[in-house]
């Protein structure tokens, strides 16, 4: 992860403009810092404004602020993610890259479940990536360049993990999603493709002490240990962390990738249950 953090920037996304969803925070925050290193314009989308601000404060510090724009957008509803479209692309004049990253989850056995849990889940992990990825096909249709679809998704979209039920069904729809738009708008040079990864640490809001604890209990972990536990299960002996997924996000939204779409890139460690494909 050192090597990654040092890596000077290539310079791959001059030009480029970018949107990140859930982008205050955690693997959202980092892609958005290393789409900024690579010379990219970004849009930050949260559904927290407060997290927004602080994100100002953060990239004052290493850019200037006309390289980013901070868009408060609940992007479970039609209306906030098609005005946060046209924000972004009346701010920017442009839209060539859109990270599909803002995800929620629960952990409960499947059959206690509730119908609010499902909902919020299946809401904001895959009606929020249809609904963005959906304007943004919009965007890129009227440019010759087309543009690039990433989609933060997870092993569990191949691999589900128990007591999951709402959060691997919702990953794996979003999975499919991705390999959908590639299959049909490949001719208007747009690709589609997905970041699978395992459990990512370092300031995600996803991982709440609530959360920890269930899965903890699940996979007979100590929760305040669960990062060096989760070391244990995968071939590599790692951990993911977030600066790492950006890394994937810089490539797959960059002319480096240019003939791939419809792909599924996991990085996990390897998965001690089995590779998944």
């Amino acid at each position: 992860m050192t090597e990654i953090l040092n890596m000077e920037p290539r310079g791959d996304l001059i030009d480029r403009v970018a949107l990140v969803t859930g982008a205050a925070s955690g693997i959202g925050l980092a892609i958005t810092k290393r789409l900024i290193q690579e010379g990219a314009k970004v849009a930050l989308w949260d559904f927290n404004q407060t997290s927004l601000e602080k994100c100002k404060e953060i990239l004052t510090q290493i850019t200037e602020e006309d390289q980013f724009f901070l868009v408060h957008c609940d992007i479970t509803k039609e209306d906030d993610v098609i005005a946060a479209m046209k924000a972004t692309v009346d701010h920017f004049g442009k839209l060539n890259v859109a990270v599909n990253n803002a995800g929620v989850t629960v952990s409960v056995p499947s059959d206690e479940c509730t119908l609010e849990q499902w909902n919020w889940v299946m809401s904001v992990n895959c009606t929020g990536s249809f609904l963005v990825s959906r304007e943004a096909i919009r965007v890129f249709k009227k440019q010759p360049e087309g543009g690039a679809l990433v989609y933060i998704n997870s092993d569990d979209s191949l691999k589900p993990s128990r007591h999951f039920l709402a959060y691997n069904s919702s990953k794996a729809a979003v999975l499919h999603m991705a390999r959908t738009i590639a299959n049909e708008f490949g001719p208007y040079n747009i690709r589609a493709n997905s970041v699978l990864p395992g459990a990512v640490f370092g300031g995600s809001q996803l991982w709440t002490q609530e959360l920890r604890e269930a899965r903890a209990k699940i996979h007979g972990f100590h929760a305040d240990k669960l990062e060096e536990d989760y070391k244990k299960h995968n071939a590599l002996g790692v951990i993911i962390d977030p600066a790492e997924i950006a890394e994937v996000v810089v490539f797959l939204a960059s002319d480096r990738s240019a003939k791939m779409t419809g792909t599924a890139l996991v990085i996990d460690g390897g998965g001690a249950g089995g590779f998944v494909r």
